[in-house]
């Protein structure tokens, strides 16, 4: 009996396939909507419809968004050994670019980047100058370079500058290695 229920239910959900559905776009949300043999459009906040039998939707957050790249462990100019992570705020300007054509995952590509740029601009720098405009010229510095990157991915990042930055020493004790930082 349960096998012909299931029967059914498999046949029902094949049939709403040629239904119309609806999705609501929140004010803080941005679409993005594939149709076989199209280009993948954009869709915007309101009551939208779609045929799921061949289209594919993805709504998404694109307001105001932030996170902290995990610290890592660089070298500055003069050659001292730092830990540094940073915070990213940031929003999708352009949901196409975000999740239709070569990204899927803004906020992975956005984290994957910035740390890059951090290790950049870290090890472009001596530990005093980093101290001294950590706030002004070095997150100046990754911001301009962290937004000019994720342009391309449909990302505007607002701010981007260093949330955590120390000093290291590594000890090492029966072969294994030991970092110590000196906040």
């Amino acid at each position: 009996m349960e096998a012909a229920f299931a029967w059914l239910g498999q046949i029902f959900e094949a049939l709403l396939q040629f239904v119309p559905r609806r999705v609501i776009v929140r004010a803080t949300e941005g679409g993005v909507k594939w149709s076989l043999w199209r280009e993948p459009i954009e869709m915007k906040p309101g009551i939208r419809f779609y045929w799921p039998l061949i289209t594919d939707i993805e709504v998404d957050t694109v307001a105001r968004q932030s996170f902290n790249t995990p610290t890592q462990p660089l070298q500055t100019r003069d050659g001292k050994e730092v830990v540094a992570g940073g915070v990213v705020v940031y929003h999708i300007n352009d949901v196409v670019q975000a999740w239709g054509k070569q990204n899927h995952d803004p906020a992975n590509t956005a984290q994957d980047i910035v740390q890059a740029v951090i290790a950049d601009v870290v090890s472009r720098h001596d530990h005093e100058f980093i101290l001294n405009e950590m706030f002004g010229k070095i997150e100046g510095e990754i911001t301009a370079k962290s937004r000019k990157q994720l342009r391309q991915f449909g990302v505007y990042v607002g701010r981007a500058g260093l949330a955590a930055f120390s000093t290291t020493r590594n000890q090492h004790h029966s072969g294994i290695e030991i970092v110590i930082t000196n906040g």
